[in-house]
């Protein structure tokens, strides 16, 4: 199969404005005898990728072509996607599949919007799209045929924009995926070798044990010859022979000494391999919590990470007249999206991270200088959150405790301040 589809889908220049010439071919594509639900063939030519690629997933798209006969084994996803695209110019078994497929899967979707009217149809829109349910309401949009150019380049430009915002958010989440994947690397490898040095620990405490107890056996079968030989003494005394029994009676004290002093420096060895053991369970318990703890701060990126794609920083009624504006704790890493933000708005920036080990004197400057202290809770200590409160308090300055520490939210704040100063 020719790469039709995507020679007829590259007449759209998306920086020219074609996109929406390509919707206004609706108009002469429905005619007033047209059914109220056209086949996946029939559809705008705009809409058919984004309907494969959104109404579909990459194993459903897989699933269809192996229904039609396909070896799916070795196709990347686009050549997968570009079949399913270049199969929707006419009716055909890859395109009937489909056809049957989106219907039964969007049954529900098709039943309760395909003869809603016009208006309420493109307010369930909105609804489903600031939500991030569109699949269904794209299909039925899609195969619609009595709705207007004006509706369908709506959901058209919604649908192209949110591509392009995916992308930039799909990029980001790689990114700290890598991190993510570094850093678990580098901790699986620690892991690894506190494992090893784990097993080398216990075999040599098994070794150890062993030879306790063969020194305890040896031990064991001396004392037993020792009794014997006190007995053979006790005969060989009556022989005159007590001399060379005392002689080597000394002998054998001897080497029982000196097989006790083994047996002490074997114990004390084991138990300095036992402690040695302990701090290196306590160092990988500690591992464990950093990892834990590089995972909750990841969260926080990403959480505001995906408040700054919500807030540009754009708004014209907020100037702060040099004012100073101190803002304690938040995320260390958005410390310069804090500062562009207010220095933008004409004020002056302070920053403290919250961390009180160096005591609360540079905190208690920094909040005599301010004009205003903002605190995010959600990013500070309880003891950090406590002593802004009391300096703020102690030297009569307005203190705002924030929920987050979005860029919104200190917006938010600097604004309700502002209202209040001119109030």
């Amino acid at each position: 199969m020719q790469n039709k589809g995507i020679e007829n889908l590259s007449h759209l220049n998306f920086n020219s404005g074609n996109e929406l010439r390509a919707v206004e071919m609706l108009d002469n594509e429905i005619s007033n005898n047209s059914p109220p639900q056209q086949k996946a063939w029939m559809i705008s030519l705009c809409f058919k990728c984004p309907v494969i690629g959104t109404c579909l997933n990459l194993e459903e798209q897989k699933k269809v072509l192996k229904k039609t006969g396909y070896c799916t084994k070795n196709l990347s996803a686009f050549k997968i996607h570009q079949i399913l695209v270049e199969s929707l110019e006419n009716e055909n078994v890859i395109s009937t599949r489909i056809d049957t497929y989106l219907n039964k899967k969007f049954h529900r979707e098709i039943s309760e919007y395909l003869h809603l009217e016009e208006s309420a149809f493109l307010k369930e829109w909105r609804s489903h799209f600031d939500k991030g349910f569109i699949e269904g309401f794209l299909w039925v949009a899609a195969t619609r045929t009595d709705l207007s150019t004006s509706t369908m380049c709506s959901i058209f430009g919604d649908i192209h924009m949110q591509m392009h915002l995916n992308s930039e958010q799909n990029r980001k989440d790689r990114h700290l995926l890598t991190y993510q994947q570094e850093e678990n690397r580098k901790l699986t490898q620690r892991l690894k070798e506190v494992n090893q040095i784990n097993r080398r620990i216990k075999k040599e405490k098994e070794r150890i044990e062993k030879e306790l107890v063969d020194l305890k056996r040896i031990n064991l079968s001396l004392g037993k010859e020792k009794n014997h030989l006190e007995s053979e003494f006790s005969n060989w005394r009556k022989e005159k022979a007590l001399q060379a029994l005392e002689a080597e009676n000394c002998q054998l004290k001897e080497k029982i000494g000196k097989l006790s002093e083994v047996i002490k420096d074997y114990q004390q060895n084991l138990k300095l391999l036992e402690n040695q053991n302990n701090k290196l369970l306590s160092k990988f318990d500690s591992q464990k919590e950093i990892k834990g703890n590089l995972r909750k701060k990841s969260e926080n990126v990403i959480k505001c990470c995906h408040n700054l794609n919500q807030y540009d920083g754009k708004d014209p009624s907020l100037e702060l007249s040099n004012k100073h504006i101190l803002i304690v704790g938040g995320i260390t890493k958005l410390e310069v999206f804090y500062r562009k933000l207010i220095e933008e708005k004409g004020g002056i920036f302070e920053y403290h991270d919250g961390y009180m080990n160096g005591g609360s004197n540079g905190l208690e400057n920094k909040i005599r200088r301010a004009d205003v202290v903002l605190c995010p809770v959600n990013c500070n200590s309880h003891n950090a959150c406590s002593m802004v409160k009391r300096l703020s308090k102690k030297y009569e300055k307005p203190v705002n405790m924030l929920a987050n520490s979005s860029l919104s939210s200190i917006s938010q704040a600097l604004f309700e301040y502002q209202k209040s100063v001119i109030i």
